[in-house]
C-alpha cells in the first residue's frame, strides 16, 4: 500500500490535486474492498447454512427411514401354494410344536398373525402338530399344521394345514366364503375369505381329502380349547 500511496500521491501531485483530495480517493478504495470481502463472506455464509439444512434433512431422512421401515409391496396371491409346496418340500422344521391350540394360536398372534383368526370346526377335532410363519414374496402366510392322519404307532402320518394372510397383503385373494381349489403336482389347496382374512387349506393328498373339511362353518379362537380332542 506505501508504494501504491506515493504512486498515487505523485501521479495526483502532477494534476495538482490537494493531498485531501488524494487521501480521500485512497480511502474510497479501501472501502470498496472491505465491501468486496464482506460480500464473500456474507455469500460463504448462506452456502454453509444451505449445506448444513441439507445435511439435517438427510440426517432426517434417514432416521424416518429406520423408524419407519418401507412396507413390502403385496404378495400375489396366486404364490402361495407354489410356496407352501416348496416349503414343505425342504422338510423345514417348524419353530412351535406343541399339541395345545391355544398355545399355538397365541405363538402366532405374537408373530403378528390377526387376532380373529379362526378355523373350521372339523378341522379343530383334529390333534394339533405346530405352526409357523411362510414368507410369500415378502409377506407373511400364518400356517398351522394337524395330524389328518396317525400311524398306528404314533410315529407320524399325514398332515393337513391351514394358512391364514391378511387380505391386504396379496393381490388377488377370493373374494367371498366360497372356497377356490387348486391342485399342484400332488398337492391340493382351497381358499376363500372371511372379512379381512383370507384362508388357505393345504394337503399333499387328493381334493376330496381337503373338502371333507370345509363342510362345517369355521370356528372362533375361543372356542379352540374346548374342541380341540385330548390324546
Amino acid at each position: 500500500m506505501p508504494n501504491l500511496r506515493q504512486q498515487l500521491r505523485e501521479y495526483f501531485d502532477s494534476q495538482a490535486l490537494p493531498a485531501q483530495r488524494v487521501d480521500a480517493i485512497l480511502h474510497a478504495a479501501r472501502a470498496g474492498g472491505a465491501v468486496a470481502e464482506d460480500r464473500k463472506v456474507i455469500g460463504f455464509k448462506r452456502w454453509t447454512r444451505v449445506l448444513a439444512l441439507a445435511a439435517a434433512l438427510a440426517i432426517f431422512a434417514g432416521l424416518v427411514f429406520l423408524v419407519i421401515p418401507p412396507q413390502p409391496a403385496p404378495a400375489a396371491f396366486a404364490a402361495l401354494a407354489p410356496r407352501v409346496v416348496e416349503f414343505f418340500g425342504a422338510r423345514t422344521e417348524l419353530p412351535k410344536v406343541s399339541q395345545d391350540p391355544a398355545a399355538l394360536h397365541a405363538w402366532l398372534v405374537a408373530k403378528g398373525a390377526p387376532a380373529g383368526m379362526a378355523i373350521p370346526a372339523k378341522l379343530a377335532g383334529l390333534e394339533s402338530y405346530g405352526c409357523g410363519v411362510v414368507d410369500v414374496q415378502g409377506q407373511p402366510a400364518y400356517l398351522r399344521c394337524f395330524w389328518r392322519v396317525k400311524n398306528a404307532d404314533g410315529t407320524g402320518g399325514e398332515l393337513i394345514h391351514l394358512l391364514a394372510v391378511r387380505g391386504e397383503d396379496f393381490r388377488d385373494v377370493p373374494g367371498g366364503r366360497d372356497p377356490q381349489t387348486r391342485q399342484i403336482a400332488d398337492w391340493s389347496f382351497a381358499s376363500w375369505s372371511e372379512g379381512a382374512v383370507t384362508y388357505t387349506l393345504a394337503a399333499a393328498a387328493p381334493l376330496e381329502k381337503v373338502r371333507a373339511f370345509l363342510s362345517v362353518a369355521p370356528l372362533s379362537p375361543a372356542r379352540w380349547s374346548l374342541a380341540a380332542v385330548s390324546f
